[in-house]
Parts: C-alpha cells; structure tokens; sequence
C-alpha cells in the first residue's frame, strides 16, 4: 500500500463493564405452577402468551415449538412458534385445564403445568429454557422449515430444503430464489438490476473479485444452506450496491463430530467434495474442500449494418462457436474458541482457485469498398488463485447478549493469469496463416479490512438499541498485459506497445455509521440511520501515461418503519440512498483491440452512482403452511453508468462507459407458498417492473415492461422417496441502446434416502427436452444497427450421491460477526 492510511479509524471505543445483575425492569422467570388469568377487556377468544428465554446466555429463543396439551388426552389442542424475539400467543383457548410444553433441539424441554383458563387473558411471562449437553445417537426433526422464509429485512431461501440442487452448483440455487433473475451467462440481476453484492457467510470473498458469474460456478449447492435477499440494507452495511445484497450462507452442523462425502457425475458437470465437523465444549472446527469438471460449449453470430446519413455503407457479418473446459477448488476451514461465556475468538479461510481451456473459432466478413474474409482459431487459458484470511473478536455483556463489541479483520488476494494464442486464416479457407498473435496476463488484488462495531440496547424490555461502527477497507490492483503479434503469418512475433496494458490502482473507503432501532408496545418498529463514506483514488495506467486521481465523500441516509399488525402480518417501509463505485473494468483506459472489429475501453474519469430507493412490503403467514409476501419498489439513479457504442467511418465499433443515462426501474414482486396436503409443497413468485432508460446527452431513451415468474414443487412419498419440479421465465430485457429477448428454464428431480446408511441418491433433470438456450439481441441507434444471437447449452442431466458420517448432539449456537464489504461495480 503506497498511500498512507488516514488515522481516523477505530474511533469506537466503547466496550461496557459486564454487570452482574441484571437490569431493573428486566423479565424475571415464571415459576411453574398455577395461573390464572386476569381481566384484559373483550375478546373474540382466550390467549395465553409469553416469552422464551436462553437461560444461560439471557437472549430470545428464535422459532421454539409451544405447545398446549390437554391433560387428560395428552394429546396437543393448539400450538405456534415463538418469533425473533421469543415471544408467542396461542389464540382461541376453551376454559379448561392445560400444561404447555416448551422445545427446541439443543435445549431442555420446559413444562408448565396447571394452566387454568376461565375466561380472561394468561401471560405466562419469561419461561427460560437450559441448553441440553447430552449427546445424541440421532437427531430427529419433527418440523420442517419452509423453503423460503421471510424475515424482518430479507427474503430467506433455504436451500438445503431443496432437491433440485443436489450436484449443483450456486448458479443452479440463486436460479431459484425469490426476487433474483440469472441469464443463461451467470449473470445474476436484483429486481431487474445488476448493481448487487454478492457475500458468502456475510462478508466479500477474493473469488468473487474477477468475475461473479464464474465465481458461482466453483462454490458448490452441497455447500450452501441458505441465500438471503436483503433489498433494503440498514445503515450498518456498505452503502454500495444499489440494488441490494445478496449473502450466500454455508452449511453448519451442531456438536459433535460428523462429516460427509458426495459426489456427481453428469453430462456438463462432475462434483466431488466432502466436509468435517467438530464441535466440543469450547473449540468448534469446520472444514470443507471439494472440486469439480465443467463442460460448456455454443457459440453465436451477428449482423452489424454500419449507417451514414442514415444509409447503410458497409456491413460486418460474425458468427463463431466455443467449447469450455474447465477444472475449480474450492475449501474453507474455521476455529472458534470461547474464552469465556461472554468473549469469543475465531479465525478462519477459504481458498479457491480454477482453471479454464476455451477453443473457439470465429468467422468474419467485411463489405465496405472491398469484400474481406477471414477466420480466426483462438486458444485461450486461465488461472486463478484466491484466499480469504479473517480473524474476529467477540464480546458480549452480562447485562445483555444485543450488548456487544465486534472487532474483525480480514486480508482477501486473488491472483490470476491468462494467455492465448491466436492464427487467422483467409477465407476461403486455406493452410496459408496470414496474421498471428498471442498474449500473456498476471494480474494481482489485495484487499484488507478493519472494523469495529457496537450495540448498546437502552431497554431489554422496550428493545431500544443504538449500532455504531467503523470501518476501513484498502484496495490494491495491478496487472502487467503485453501482446505480441506476427502481422504476416510468421513466427516473427513483434511486441505491439499500442497494445500493453499495465497499470497499479489503489483506492481507500472510510466509513462510519450509527442506527438506531426500536419496537413500541403496539408493535411499531422504527429503524433510522445513516451512514458517512470518504472514498480516496489513486491510479496510475502506465501503459497509456494516465495518473488518475479522485477524492469524494457521500451521506446516505436509511428508514425504516414496520408494523406488526398481529403475529402472522406484517408491513414495512424503507427509504434508502445507495451508492455504486465503478471498478477497474469500467475505469481502465486500456485500448482493447483483440476483435478489430469491435474496440472497447473504459473511462478513468466515471462518477459513482447514487440511486433513491423505495420499498413497501407485506407479509401474512398462517398456521396451515401458506405464505404470502408482497412488495412495490421504486429505484432511480440519476448519473447511471451506461456501456455506450459508436460506429465510426471506417465501419470499426467503439464502446466504452459513460455517466450518461438516469435510469428508473419500478416494480412489484408476490411470493406466495402453500401446503395442500401435508406432505406436498407449492411455491413461486412473479416479478413485474417498469424499466425507465434515458439520455438526454445521447437523445436517447428505452423503456419497457418487464416480468419475471418461477414456480416450485415437492412431493414426499412413501418409502423416503421424493419428488421435485421449479421452472422459470424472464421476459425481454432493455438496454439504453436496444433490448435482448427472454428466456426459461425447467428441471425435475427424484430423491431416495437409505436412513439407515446414511446414503442420498438423487437424480436430476435440467431441461431435458432442449439442448441449448438461445438469447437474441438488437441494438439501434443513429451510426449502427445489429442484429444477432447468442446460443449456449442448457441440458443437463445428473447423478448425485451424498453419504453422511458421525453423531451429534444439539447446543445453542453464538452467533458469529463477519466483514461485510458491499461495495463496487
């Protein structure tokens, strides 16, 4: 790092004495005996409420099973699941004599006997729950979680919870996630926006620096539990990503030691991976390493009408094929100990790296005053390597476990390299090699981060809590490219300076944040914050003699008001201002001319982009299994960053990016998710939005109507057989300059489970009745038209084995803080 760093870091302090007693007005713990109620006013029916509390650590116990029994049966007569705060209301109760039994896995069970009901409401008050250490030979669950949950600030998708996935990789899960649109390419868009951040375990990774699509294919679906959806971030995470955030979340098992292997064998991928476990007493290890084989082939053509004056003058025809080959790692370890019931150390990894062989052959003809043809066979490979270092330090107040001070640190580097070797040919085709060149690339990002944060909770009772942090995050980037070239078809390679590229960019992000919440007695919750971003850039592109350098600082302010209307609705509001800093790929001058015919290069003086953001939500659950989510959103960004093209005289197109357009996108999402029959499960959601694209420095605007809809279903039969379908269309999408047309897809899948060997088999479908997926573009403007398509296999068919090893017992889990950059383009 050649650039000092500013001493303004740090500047949270503040860890509260840990008190021994707890605070006054604090719950105390309800004796088991008899209670009677008390006159609470008219009523439609009787309710008995409360609260579950860790009796250990003093914290809610989230989704704890409460049922009520009828002593003389024994048998249950109503029952729920506390929510985030522990708390829960069985309604509708007839005078009688009950006991409730409390339970959850890694607790002891709680009864509370005697339970008159007569006439008025029972507030059975805090019940406290002991963690259970005994070990167990097998764990067995009584519930289900559903495949998708929807909490306070995001959408959940469980993806454990979902056979399709078995063999696949995070592609095939994101595919599949409420909100979320991924093209045939990888690529993936929150609500019809490409501006996200992508997290594994809450915080950035190195293998997501190059590239995001490629990035999800090394990390495989066995890996994952679940994908959180966070539209509306708090003033605690990054302010970039105008979208919103995605956070991929890894598997953890409970204490023990347990473990498992699984592999795949399939006509586009092979999978083989396997993970170890252990927990006891005070030290919990994870570790997970995996590799897998890709196969992917297409290919695509194009026709460009070149126009002066509004006639066309010449015209560029393209068409090509490819096949990839490629071979990814990918690992993780972590160690957490705690030195004590409050304070709490851990380090961590993960590690990756991939490697990729592409073969692809284009053909191209050129009529302008003459006619040219020629073709082209490129080899091309790369290689990258990627590690994530993290330490952490938690501690946690006797007075409260939302009382606590985070300390983290994190050290991510990617490094890669890249090379090909390119022969034209004319056409009509003979041995004679007209023009070489070949390449080679080594590029390098460092990136380091420190943060504090705090929470201070003014009430356990009234959950007023104020958050404050810091953070600094230091980027460094460079990479060396240089070209060499034959220009008449000899192995007399000259190196081109036109065409070297070799640059070292740094930049610097400070940021400091308070939020404050709270939850009023009618059930209104408020969350105000904001948060301070000073960004510092220093680059230098030596290839083309460009120093660069920028400084700004943005205020971003966050809202948010939700109201529980009862225990299953809820509504929320959220402001928000978001901003996107433009990464190294827009921002390079580099000169790219490895298709002549088309140049590309990027623009070292781009602005970030600020977006306005606006969501209203709501949510009704019911005891039957059915879900119901719906959201109406507003994004606008005024100074959007937009890939712009250009034709010039000679034919040749030139692209580049450019604060040009203000684009506005505005949309309601509906989730629904309902249970006919106990044993069968439906889910899906459709997506529509408006999509407003306009520049007034090009004269240029676009917009359309857009949707989005995916559908899934599981089946559980007898026999530990099971069955599953989901699919999935998008319809046609906008750019500033054209527009690309939709797309689907649809897979099936079949699960037998062997209990007793702990073996899984399951057989997976992926739209088996077309080979490839074909996504056409247009693109119109004043100096150019072109039409072309691009096609890429889509069928797989696959075969997934998953053997599990070892015994565990349950035991309530600390949580565990995470670096959470969220932040470039």
């Amino acid at each position: 790092m050649k650039q000092s760093i500013p001493i303004l870091f740090l500047g949270i302090s503040l860890c509260a004495q840990a008190q021994n007693a707890p605070p006054a007005g604090a719950p105390q713990p309800v004796p088991e005996q008899v209670i009677a109620g008390s006159k609470s006013g008219q009523q439609k029916g009787i309710k008995i409420s409360g609260s579950i509390m860790d009796g250990t650590a003093n914290k809610p116990v989230e989704f704890a099973t409460v049922a009520l029994i009828n002593p003389l049966t024994d048998k249950p007569v109503g029952g729920t699941t506390t929510d985030e705060r522990g708390r829960f209301s069985i309604n509708n109760v007839a005078t009688g004599t009950y006991r409730v039994t409390v339970s959850f896995m890694g607790y002891e069970n709680k009864t509370i006997n005697n339970i008159i009901v007569k006439g008025a409401d029972i507030a059975l008050g805090t019940v406290q729950m002991q963690a259970d250490t005994r070990m167990l030979n097998e764990v067995v669950v009584t519930g289900e979680k559903p495949l998708v949950e929807d909490k306070d600030d995001r959408l959940v998708y469980n993806a454990d919870k979902d056979l399709t996935n078995a063999g696949g990789t995070a592609v095939d899960v994101l595919k599949k996630v409420p909100l979320l649109t991924i093209d045939p390419d990888g690529n993936v868009q929150l609500k019809g926006s490409s501006s996200i951040k992508v997290l594994i375990n809450n915080k950035p990774s190195s293998i997501m620096a190059r590239s995001i699509s490629e990035a999800l294919q090394m990390i495989p679906a066995e890996l994952i539990k679940s994908v959180e959806v966070i539209t509306a971030p708090s003033a605690k995470y990054d302010a970039e990503g105008t979208a919103g955030v995605i956070n991929i979340i890894t598997k953890n098992q409970l204490q023990g030691l347990t473990g498992g292997l699984n592999a795949s064998a399939g006509s586009r991928r092979n999978n083989l991976g396997g993970n170890i476990n252990y927990k006891r007493g005070k030290l919990s290890v994870t570790g997970y390493g995996g590799t897998n084989w890709s196969n992917y082939f297409g290919g695509s053509q194009s026709v460009r009408q070149n126009l002066r004056n509004g006639q066309v003058f010449s015209k560029i025809e393209q068409q090509s094929n490819y096949r990839n080959r490629g071979q990814s790692q990918f690992g993780s370890f972590s160690v957490d100990y705690d030195l004590d019931t409050l304070n709490r150390i851990g380090i961590d990894a993960n590690f990756g790296g991939d490697s990729r062989t592409t073969r692809s052959v284009r053909d191209t003809r050129q009529s302008l005053d003459t006619l040219r043809e020629f073709r082209r066979y490129n080899n091309s490979q790369n290689q990258n390597r990627n590690i994530d270092l993290n330490f952490n330090y938690n501690r946690t107040s006797r007075r409260s476990s939302e009382q606590e001070f985070t300390f983290l640190a994190q050290y991510n580097r990617n490094n890669g390299q890249s090379g090909y070797a390119l022969n034209q040919y004319p056409l009509p085709e003979s041995e004679v090699i007209d023009y070489r060149e070949r390449n080679e690339n080594t590029n390098r990002q460092s990136e380091l981060t420190l943060q504090t944060d705090y929470a201070y909770p003014f009430s356990t009772v009234k959950r007023r809590l104020l958050e404050v942090g810091s953070k600094l995050i230091v980027r460094d980037v460079n990479s060396f490219y240089k070209l060499e070239n034959a220009t008449d078809g000899s192995l007399n390679f000259q190196e081109d300076p036109r065409r070297a590229n070799t640059f070292d960019y740094e930049q610097m992000v400070w940021s400091s944040y308070a939020a404050f919440r709270m939850r009023t007695e009618n059930k209104w919750g408020f969350n105000i914050g904001g948060r301070f971003e000073l960004t510092s850039i220093d680059a230098n592109f030596i290839s083309t003699k460009t120093r660069f350098a920028d400084r700004y600082q943005n205020l971003l302010p966050n809202i948010t008001v939700s109201k529980r209307l009862d225990d299953n609705r809820r509504f929320r509001a959220n402001y928000s201002q978001r901003i996107q800093r433009p990464s190294i790929m827009f921002l390079n001058p580099y000169v790219n001319y490895s298709d002549p015919k088309n140049i590309q290069q990027g623009n070292p003086y781009l602005s970030p982009e600020l977006a306005h953001s606006v969501e209203l939500s709501y949510s009704t659950f019911s005891n039957n299994g059915t879900t119901i989510n719906v959201m109406v959103f507003g994004r606008q960004t005024n100074n959007a960053i937009e890939r712009i093209t250009t034709v010039d005289a000679s034919g040749i197109s030139n692209s580049t990016y450019r604060n040009i357009a203000r684009n506005a996108t505005y949309g309601m999402n509906w989730f629904t998710s309902v249970k006919p029959v106990k044993a069968w499960n439906i889910s899906g959601s459709v997506t529509i939005n408006y999509n407003l694209l306009n520049s007034p420095a090009l004269q240029t605007s676009n917009r359309n109507w857009s949707y989005q809809g995916n559908i899934n279903t599981s089946l559980q039969l007898p026999a530990n057989f099971s069955l599953q379908a989901n699919g999935s269309y998008n319809s046609r999408r906008v750019q500033l300059q054209g527009q690309s047309s939709g797309f689907y897809y649809y897979g099936f899948s079949g699960r037998k489970e062997f209990k007793k060997q702990n073996l899984t088999l399951t057989a997976n479908f992926e739209n088996p009745f077309r080979k490839y997926n074909t996504i056409v573009t247009m693109l119109r403007t004043t100096t150019f038209l072109t039409d072309g398509s691009n096609y890429n296999v889509i069928r797989n068919i696959r075969l997934s084995v998953n053997w599990r090893f070892g015994k565990m017992s349950a035991a309530p889990e600390r949580s565990k803080k995470k670096v959470n950059n969220d932040d470039r383009k």
